[in-house]
């Protein structure tokens, strides 16, 4: 069924002075296009400014691109508990899904769990080391939970004792976190996007990170330098992977879909993988609400498909207004019940 014109209030952080984030504006016109009438709301660091733009909206729906607030990434969790509480309707993964996919320790556990390919892993609190699996070297170290790569680079992969010792007490001391490790595998990086509610999710092509011309002495990771750092000729750049057999697809894709389900993600998530040597593919990261800029995995990914940037966009907006029934509630005339209570 198709949505009627609906209010929608797309939700960013932004800090005062600075730019807005082109993935906003992009949006925006997106939802435009599509036939509704799109509103913006700033947040920085005030919790009750937050819910009183949103109840100044009077929107039937928030999009949400809030992916930190006061400066601190691990609270986007956060934000979407905040509104959840006051009921508030709004695209992408909630709180249980946030929660759990940021912490890459419990995505690991979880993982494991439901018996889906992952490298194995060590992980250390501070206190205490706990394995999983028999680990050799190297090993790649990263906070359990940052985000964009933050605490990757360089020195995280490591060849011995004293290395992870050393990149272990880095993190605890820079970082404030606890530590990851698991085995470095060597081959293919590709990346997966899903979009749709989790009971008929829609798995996208496959995206690679091809290193290009890469320094031989430099591990292939993506890194902070990797990801955001100006492109050249020969600089890694995303493409759409080739040379998949149908088997190893098949393996990819569902890995992807089980990782989604498994980790209660819902309207779109970005699932990275690497593809070993042996032909064997290993989940790195699940990442709910990824970065929706028109250059980004998931859009390159859709255009493969046959989808443009706008029709992305209202895949996921489709998939958050039917786990809410707008499209019913709309097309019967009942009242909407978006709006925050009153506040004070």
């Amino acid at each position: 069924m198709p949505l009627p014109p609906l209010k929608i209030a797309i939700l960013h952080y932004q800090l005062e002075g600075d730019p807005v984030d082109p993935v906003v504006t992009q949006v925006g016109e997106s939802l435009r296009e599509l036939g509704h009438q799109p509103s913006f709301i700033a947040v920085s660091d005030r919790v009750s400014d937050l819910l009183q733009e949103i109840q100044a909206a009077q929107c039937d729906l928030v999009f949400n691109l809030c992916e930190t607030f006061a400066e601190d990434y691990r609270l986007e969790v956060n934000v979407a508990a905040l509104m959840e509480m006051a009921r508030v309707k709004f695209t992408g993964s909630g709180t249980a899904g946030l929660l759990l996919a940021q912490d890459k320790i419990l995505t690991k556990q979880l993982l494991e769990y439901h018996e889906i390919p992952t490298p194995d892993f060590a992980t250390f609190d501070g206190i205490s080391m706990e394995t999983n699996g028999d680990l050799d070297f190297p090993l790649i170290v990263k906070p359990a939970r940052s985000d964009a790569s933050i605490g990757i680079g360089g020195k995280s992969l490591v060849h011995n004792w004293e290395q992870l010792t050393t990149r272990v007490r880095a993190i605890r001391k820079e970082l404030q976190d606890e530590a990851l490790a698991e085995e470095f595998i060597k081959g293919r990086e590709v990346y997966v996007g899903v979009i749709g509610p989790k009971e008929l999710p829609e798995i996208l092509p496959i995206v690679e990170l091809d290193f290009g011309n890469w320094d031989k002495n430099k591990p292939t990771i993506s890194d902070r330098e990797v990801k955001f750092a100006p492109e050249t000729e020969g600089s890694p750049r995303l493409v759409i992977a080739r040379d998949i057999s149908p088997v190893l697809r098949q393996r990819v894709e569902r890995a992807a879909l089980l990782a989604y389900r498994g980790l209660k993600l819902q309207d779109y998530a970005r699932i990275d993988l690497r593809i070993s040597e042996e032909g064997d593919p290993y989940i790195l990261e699940v990442n709910p609400n990824p970065y929706l800029e028109d250059k980004s995995e998931l859009a390159m990914a859709a255009r493969e498909k046959g989808m443009s940037y706008t029709q992305l966009i209202g895949r996921i907006l489709d998939s958050a207004a039917h786990r809410y029934g707008l499209e019913k509630r709309q097309a019967t005339g009942l009242p909407d019940s978006a709006t925050v209570p009153a506040i004070g």
